[in-house]
């Protein structure tokens, strides 16, 4: 689970700025190859180590392709659940 975190910790936040990039403003929609384009940008979303995500991959065994792949199904699948918990706090 370490090796997990420590691979989309980063990673989450690049896509999560990509996402807002995006007309539909979600994750649901996105491709690997819209995403790696914006990963290959140094000026997109800078302050996301695209070092410490492709250490993370390398921890995994995985091909930085899988990762990304996975981590954007993830955040696809669970985006509805989480804008609906942002939606009810008081904020």
């Amino acid at each position: 689970m370490e090796k997990v975190l420590f691979a989309v910790d980063e990673l989450t936040g690049l896509i999560g700025a990509a996402a807002l990039m995006r007309p539909s403003k979600s994750t649901k929609d996105m491709e690997l190859k819209s995403l790696k384009k914006k990963y290959k940008s140094k000026g997109f979303a800078a302050g996301c180590s695209r070092e410490v995500i492709e250490r993370g991959a390398e921890q995994l065994g995985w091909e930085l392709d899988k990762l990304l792949t996975m981590t954007i199904a993830a955040m696809a699948a669970t985006e509805d659940e989480i804008n609906s918990k942002m939606e009810n706090l008081d904020i």
